[in-house]
């Protein structure tokens, strides 16, 4: 069968059910292994971390900084960590210093982001350094030959930590933020590592790509304060290096303000997952579109407004929600009523309220397909410097 294929930018929604937008929904057979272990039991673990008896140390092949590896011992929450002995000051260069990299864990939990590994201060053989939790099974970028690309069922989660990451870089202006840095495991979970050389008072942006920011972490971050930030960093930060973060808060701002100007908010303040302090839909009771409203309410839930998985699609037939007469009458009714004109009807599964975006005109070309099955799927946007996916419909002959 030969699909010809139109880009439009969809938002499908159960419009009198969801009071959210999702792009695609999906699940999968078996979870995959991951390295972010310590959410949840940070205190525990940093706790191992700082007394934990240590059975050797040896020599880690990677790292300017020559890092070492410390075996724990058994039956703790981990059993190994890294440790950095860097001390304050000038070397190769540049600014170092372990306490940077505590720091940067202690301000990643201030914001919630769960992409630096447990960090904390540790005494061995007389000296002072970081000791680094050990993420396990993990692969850097480079190792994988740059930039990966995930399975499309991973990528709105991908792109959404590549943005967040980018955003905490330039935050504490990670001034070494290179593919031996940004860490991978088999759930697609990203961790960001080696942060010695973070936290100077410079003003300077480590990415100046950034063109998307994530909304909620946004929020976070200008909720940020002098006198938050000296309680949590003041013991490893100096206040040259806290008014530093909020000055370089305050040029991302400045920068965000000018992307949203010219491209608009839509387009640069991306929402992915719940919003803080939110709860998960409740699937509704059997009956007729039952099974699709619950599909819906679960990529809801999850909110993959990036990225939906490109191999789950929609297949049904569009309707004029105004002329449609069948047994999800009380769907188009709500839609008809929230500002939809045209559906989906998913065959006995359910109706679905399509949404046009911004892009009004290929959206409208659906009027012509009134009565025909079409597909609706997501695909991979090519335009983009990082792995965004809109979606597509393709009508079937």
């Amino acid at each position: 069968m030969t699909l010809s294929r139109i880009p439009v930018v969809l938002i499908t929604c159960v419009a009198w059910t969801l009071g959210a937008t999702v792009t695609a929904f999906g699940g999968q057979a078996d979870d995959p292994v991951s390295a972010k272990t310590w959410i949840g039991l940070e205190a525990e673990i940093e706790e191992f971390l700082r007394t934990a008896e240590i059975l050797g140390l040896e020599d880690i092949a990677v790292g300017v900084t020559n890092p070492k590896s410390a075996d724990l011992e058994p039956g703790g929450p981990v059993n190994r960590f890294a440790w950095k002995p860097v001390q304050p000051g000038i070397q190769r260069g540049h600014y170092e210093s372990y306490k940077a990299e505590i720091a940067a864990y202690e301000l990643d939990k201030l914001l919630g982001l769960g992409m630096v590994p447990v960090k904390v201060e540790r005494r061995i053989r007389g000296q002072l350094g970081a000791a680094v939790m050990w993420v396990s099974p993990t692969q850097s970028f480079k190792d994988l030959g740059g930039l990966p690309t995930p399975p499309n069922r991973y990528l709105g989660y991908w792109t959404i930590q590549l943005i967040r990451a980018k955003m905490f870089d330039n935050l504490i202006y990670n001034r070494d933020p290179n593919e031996g840095n940004w860490l991978t495991d088999p759930s697609w979970n990203i961790f960001l590592i080696d942060h010695t050389r973070s936290f100077t008072p410079d003003l300077e942006m480590a990415h100046d790509d950034m063109i998307r920011v994530d909304r909620y972490l946004w929020e976070r971050m200008q909720l940020l304060d002098e006198p938050t930030l000296t309680e949590r960093l003041g013991e490893w930060l100096s206040e040259r290096e806290i008014r530093g973060i909020l000055a370089r808060r305050d040029r991302m701002g400045e920068r965000i303000d000018e992307l949203v100007a010219k491209s608009g908010e839509a387009a640069v303040l991306i929402r992915y997952g719940l919003p803080p302090g939110s709860e998960a839909l409740p699937p509704r009771a059997e009956g007729p579109g039952a099974d699709l409203v619950n599909s819906l309410l679960a990529a809801a839930n999850e909110a993959p407004i990036i990225a939906p998985a490109s191999e789950l699609t929609w297949v049904g037939t569009v309707v004029n929600l105004d002329d449609y007469e069948g047994p999800f009458e009380h769907i188009a009714e709500s839609g008809l009523r929230e500002g939809h004109t045209l559906g989906l009807v998913a065959g006995s599964e359910g109706l679905l309220c399509l949404t046009a975006s911004s892009h009004q005109a290929p959206y409208r070309q659906l009027d012509a397909w009134v009565g025909d099955e079409v597909e609706i799927f997501g695909v991979l946007a090519a335009s983009t410097d990082i792995p965004l996916v809109r979606v597509t419909i393709s009508r079937i002959p």
